[in-house]
């Protein structure tokens, strides 16, 4: 689901992980490879307001943490990424 966001979000330079642990990095142009910080903020604060719980971490604060717990089932995914098309779209890169 993350990959198919980013096929939709130009918001999102990279997404990276191993397993649970999986990372979302938000550029502001994936040419430039600016970091999205203001927007990750923002994606991170809506997402928390919607019920999703996210981690923000690297160098600029620009990538979304995701580390579910080892009992996630398919309904707890299928919310994390409507959640997260909802607050990258009003975060104005749709």
């Amino acid at each position: 689901g993350l990959e198919e966001l980013a096929s939709r979000h130009t918001l999102i330079g990279d997404v990276r992980g191993q397993g649970l642990m999986l990372g979302m990095e938000l550029v502001e142009s994936r040419d430039t490879k600016v970091p999205a910080t203001a927007q990750a903020a923002q994606v991170h604060e809506r997402a928390k307001d919607l019920g999703l719980l996210l981690g923000k971490g690297g160098l600029h604060g620009n990538v979304l943490r995701i580390k579910p717990p080892m009992c996630i089932q398919k309904e707890d995914c299928d919310f994390l990424c409507r959640v997260l098309d909802i607050c990258l779209s009003e975060a104005g890169n749709a």
